[in-house]
């Protein structure tokens, strides 16, 4: 968890942190997190500039009533620079493995709430051990610690709109299991929940038992570490959610952002075949090839599930190990093939994607050393189309919104799953 620091009143000139973004020179956030910090003397000026404040458990919503009617009151006094305007549209839960990761997600979600005000519970599951600790609870259990803070943002003349809260409760992982019982105590009860888990092929002891809970499940395929996890992740999935009728997640929006990195390659292959001409030569569809960098595999195979969903192909056989052949709805055999080509950077992990189609060769490539993809077929002109990508704080923004979900990731999952395990859904 984040060290508090010692802060001086925002009458006293302390520089203000910049509202819910990654930390600056001038930020109260910059400062290491560590043992032993010194909770600042003015705990007003603390919270509504974004310090982390050390709270008991069991006192959570006391303390943050407190802060909350207390920041208020003082953002009503004459020269205030702060406006206090509680707001939440989700409860978010997000965890971290270890510092790096806890360091990495909490810059994400301070930019996130910027745009989405939540309740965000960060569970910071660390490596350290109730012996290293040097105490434990009563219980003669490892110590869970709580921190709050407030999240803020900019509003037009330049004054700090507090909006949102964040609860970090910070525990050893063998001391994971403790923490559903501690999250369902703080959920809002009338608005939704989201989970965010960037790999939840992660041991977790917690998961099986908070997962279910929740509304919307986000995850990040580009996080898995080979694409025998995909596997992993369908059957994870599948055995923490009820199906329906549809082979669809019911009661559940699964939310991949690599998925939504790969849009703008889903988008470019599908204008390929926008013309009459293309589309019918699309029904002759032989070959399909797809190059990615070496930490791409994920997301090739995601892609090559996306194709398989829309092409309606069906896994038939797998040759060396991702060589395969499939087969159409008419009978007749497409062989995929996902190699890894030379390139370190390429958008979504995607270096290039063909298909054959009959006499006709369709492709979308990276150009060099660019972020531009060029389109090119026997039936149109070469044109290029130059892809930025979103940041993952965009990202996260849009798997919250309204567009968040989208049934044809899970689709494209388990037809990646399928092709991974050689079988049958």
């Amino acid at each position: 968890m984040s060290a508090p620091v010692q802060t001086q009143s925002e009458a006293g000139g302390v520089g203000e942190a910049p509202s819910s973004r990654t930390p600056e020179s001038g930020d109260v956030r910059a400062r290491e997190w560590q043992e032993g910090w010194a909770v600042p003397v003015d705990r007003i000026d603390a919270f509504t500039l974004g310090a982390a404040i050390s709270v008991e458990p069991d006192r959570i919503e006391a303390e943050l009533a407190g802060l909350w009617r207390k920041a208020a009151e003082r953002a009503r006094s004459e020269g205030a620079r702060f406006s206090v305007t509680r707001a939440c549209l989700w409860n978010l839960i997000v965890h971290s493995d270890g510092d790096e990761e806890f360091l990495r997600t909490k810059r994400l979600i301070d930019e996130v709430s910027e745009t989405v005000p939540a309740r965000i519970i960060s569970l910071h599951e660390t490596s350290e051990s109730a012996d290293s600790l040097g105490y434990e609870t009563p219980d003669g259990g490892p110590p869970i610690r709580a921190f709050v803070e407030a999240n803020f943002r900019r509003s037009g003349n330049g004054r700090r709109e507090v909006v949102a809260e964040e609860i970090t409760l910070e525990a050893p992982r063998m001391a994971g299991q403790r923490l559903p019982g501690l999250v369902r105590s703080l959920l809002l009860a009338d608005v939704p929940t989201a989970l965010l888990v960037r790999n939840p092929t992660a041991d977790s002891a917690w998961l099986p038992r908070l997962a279910p809970e929740v509304e919307r499940f986000i995850f990040d395929s580009a996080r898995l570490p080979h694409a025998e996890a995909l596997v992993q992740v369908e059957s994870l999935l599948r055995s923490l959610y009820r199906q329906d009728s549809n082979r669809s997640l019911a009661h559940v929006d699964i939310v991949d952002l690599g998925w939504l990195r790969l849009w703008p390659w889903r988008v470019l292959v599908a204008s390929l075949f926008d013309s009459p001409d293309a589309a019918k030569a699309l029904r002759e569809v032989s070959e399909i090839v797809l190059h990615h960098a070496p930490d791409g595999e994920p997301a090739a195979l995601l892609l090559s599930g996306w194709l398989c969903g829309r092409l309606r192909l069906r896994w038939q056989a797998t040759h060396d190990r991702r060589v395969f052949t499939l087969s159409s709805t008419a009978g007749h055999h497409v062989r995929l093939r996902v190699e890894q080509a030379s390139v370190q950077d390429a958008p979504a992990g995607i270096e290039r994607v063909e298909l054959r189609c009959g006499g006709h060769m369709f492709a979308a490539r990276l150009q060099g050393d660019t972020r531009c993809i060029a389109l090119s077929s026997h039936l149109q002109p070469e044109r290029v189309q130059p892809v930025h990508g979103r940041p993952d704080p965009e990202l996260m923004v849009a798997a919250m919104g309204v567009g968040g979900r989208d049934p044809l990731m899970y689709e494209a999952l388990r037809h990646s799953a399928q092709l991974v395990r050689g079988g049958g859904l």
